[in-house]
C-alpha cells in the first residue's frame, strides 16, 4: 500500500515537469535509440559511474559498491574457465567496460563486441587500442552475419535484450555463432505482471520508465521463456536478483528526487535540455518503486546451445 501511494505520488510529480502523454507517445525506434546514447555520452560518466560500467549494480550485501557492477564480468569469467574458452562475443558492448575489463584478465581470449550506438563506441576504440584482444565494431544484434558460423564459445548481453522488439532473431543470430553447448549469458530487466493486470498507476509508470530509458517496452519474462523454447537454447541457469539492484536503483532514485522536488525549476531546465537526456530523470525516479513492487523484476538467464 505504501508503494502504491508512492508511485501515485510521483506520477503527479512528473506530472508537474512533463506532459505525461507526450512521452508515452514518444516514438523509441532504433534511430532514438541511436540518438539517446549519443547524447548521453557525457551524463552517463557524471550522474551514474566514472568506470564506462553503466549498469545496474548486484549488491548480494544489500550495500552498493562499485564492485557491483563487475557481476556480469565475473559471470563472464566463470564460463571462459569451465568450457575453456577461446572467442567471446558481447552485444551491445557500448563502452566496452565489461570486455575491456575481462581481456585484460585473458590475453589468449579473444574478445568481440557489437553496438549500434557510435558514441559509445568511441569509448570502446580506445581501450581497445590499450590491449591486443578485444575488438569492438559496429553492429545490430539482430544481424551478426559479420561473424562465421560456430565462433563462440561465449555470447553475452547486459541489459540491452529489452531493447529488441524481435528477441526471437536475436537468439536465433546467436545460436548461429555459437559453438555446440556454448553459452548465452544474459542480465536484463523485464516485467513481471501480465500488462492487463497492472493498476493504471502501474501502466502509466511504466510507460513512462520505459520511454525514459528510450525503450518501446518490457517484456514478461514468460513470454521470453517461451521465444527460448522455439530455439535450440536450454535454460542453464536462471536467478531473479531483483532485491541486489535495489541499492543501485535507489541511488538513481535520490538523484531524481532532487529534480522532481522543485517543478518550477525542472521546468525551466527542461526546455534546454534534451529529452532523450532530461527524460532520464523519470526513470531513475520511477524504477526503484516498480521494483519493489514487483512489478518489474531483474534476471540473470544463461542458455545452453544444444
Amino acid at each position: 500500500m505504501q508503494n502504491q501511494k508512492a508511485l501515485k505520488q510521483k506520477i503527479e510529480n512528473i506530472s508537474n515537469v512533463f506532459e505525461i502523454n507526450k512521452v508515452i507517445n514518444l516514438k523509441t525506434n532504433k534511430k532514438y535509440i541511436q540518438k539517446y546514447y549519443k547524447i548521453n555520452k557525457i551524463p552517463y560518466s557524471l550522474f551514474h559511474t566514472k568506470t564506462d560500467l553503466m549498469y545496474m549494480g548486484v549488491s548480494r550485501d544489500g550495500i552498493y559498491k562499485e564492485d557491483d557492477l563487475l557481476e556480469a564480468a565475473r559471470t563472464v569469467e566463470k564460463y571462459i574457465k569451465k568450457l575453456n574458452g577461446t572467442a567471446v562475443l558481447e552485444l551491445a558492448t557500448g563502452r566496452g567496460a565489461s570486455s575491456f575489463h575481462i581481456a585484460q584478465k585473458f590475453p589468449k581470449v579473444k574478445f568481440y563486441g557489437v553496438d549500434i550506438s557510435k558514441g559509445q563506441l568511441d569509448f570502446a576504440y580506445k581501450k581497445a587500442k590499450k590491449i591486443n584482444n578485444y575488438y569492438p565494431n559496429f553492429g545490430d544484434y539482430h544481424d551478426l552475419s559479420q561473424f562465421e558460423n560456430e565462433t563462440f564459445d561465449i555470447v553475452f548481453v547486459i541489459e540491452a535484450l529489452c531493447y529488441s522488439i524481435n528477441k526471437y532473431q536475436v537468439l536465433t543470430e546467436v545460436s548461429r555463432v555459437l559453438k555446440k553447448d556454448g553459452i548465452f549469458i544474459i542480465f536484463d530487466g523485464y516485467l513481471n505482471k501480465n500488462p492487463k493486470q497492472l493498476t493504471s498507476d502501474e501502466k502509466i509508470a511504466t510507460q513512462l520508465a520505459e520511454k525514459g530509458m528510450a525503450m518501446d517496452k518490457f517484456e514478461t519474462y514468460e513470454s521470453f521463456k517461451e521465444k527460448i523454447k522455439k530455439t535450440n537454447f536450454n535454460i542453464d541457469f536462471e536467478e531473479n536478483i531483483s532485491q541486489f539492484t535495489i541499492p543501485t536503483m535507489k541511488r538513481f532514485e535520490k538523484k531524481a528526487t532532487l529534480f522532481f522536488k522543485h517543478p518550477h525549476v525542472a521546468k525551466i531546465i527542461s526546455k534546454f535540455l534534451p529529452k532523450a537526456f532530461i527524460y532520464n530523470t523519470i526513470s531513475g525516479y520511477l524504477s526503484c518503486t516498480l521494483m519493489q513492487m514487483n512489478t518489474y523484476h531483474y534476471m540473470i538467464t544463461i542458455l545452453k546451445k544444444e
